[in-house]
């Protein structure tokens, strides 16, 4: 898995966010919206850079409407 900081998506809802933090198995994901931290599996993590641009450009888009 990535660093701290690394851009991601919850695969789960399609949040783009980013990793704050990892710990056996989990990920603590700072979600670009501003929410509060979560903590999530790791394999509901997604770090691949199409995926974290495909999250963030629909994020954007339902901003816009």
């Amino acid at each position: 898995m990535s660093d701290p900081g690394t851009p991601a998506v919850d695969t789960r809802s399609g949040t783009p966010g980013e990793i704050v933090s990892r710990y056996t198995g989990y990920v603590f994901f700072q979600p670009d919206h501003g929410g509060p931290e979560m903590q999530i599996a790791e394999h509901w993590i997604s770090t691949h850079p199409m995926v974290v641009r495909q999250a963030r450009a629909a994020y954007e888009a339902q901003q816009r409407r």
